[in-house]
């Protein structure tokens, strides 16, 4: 599974950058008018006049990164147009249905257990974690990946269920188109 920055990031990236900005340039106004005599007047009139844009200013940014980041998330969109693979844990057991999807495909792990609870997590063919979700008896969590790599991703058990814990292990295919 890859990651793909774009646009969310390099705008969020921009406008931090520019905030950066405007910090350095308030701190160089501020250390060269250092030496100089203001009355109070003056100081509380542009205190609070620097304030209010100020917290103008953080609300744009606030509902900007918040309006930006929605698009991504992957409830957004719900469970459309994903493939939903039943997964069940049990002592000591993974059981996945379908065993396979084709790379590129969104899916959703609806994982759950039959006896006490398991920890499910998921690698990649390079070993690497790319999600995890409890499975309880009773209760149905969702996990939603997009599995962009072909290859054999391992699911491991990441919560003590018993003394075979070890050894409770299963592997999902991920095919080429």
């Amino acid at each position: 599974m890859s990651l793909h920055y774009g646009g969310p990031q390099i705008a969020i990236g921009v406008v931090f950058a520019l905030l950066a900005l405007v910090f350095a340039t308030a701190f160089l106004v501020i250390a060269v008018q250092a030496g100089s005599d203001v009355g109070f007047e003056r100081v509380h009139d542009v205190g609070y006049w620097l304030r209010r844009r100020w917290l103008a200013l953080l609300v744009v940014v606030g509902v900007v990164v918040v309006g930006i980041s929605l698009f991504d998330l992957p409830y957004a969109s719900g469970g459309a147009g994903r493939t939903v693979v039943k997964v069940t844990g049990g002592q000591f057991f993974w059981s996945l249905q379908p065993a396979q999807v084709s790379a590129g495909t969104r899916v959703r792990f609806d994982v759950t257990s039959v006896d006490v609870n398991h920890g499910f997590g998921l690698y990649d063919p390079h070993g690497h974690l790319i999600g995890s979700v409890q499975a309880m008896p009773g209760y149905h969590n969702k996990l939603d990946l997009t599995l962009s790599e072909a290859g054999v991703y391992w699911i491991r058990c990441f919560e003590y269920c018993g003394l075979n814990h070890s050894t409770m292990e299963s592997s999902f295919k991920v095919t080429r188109g």
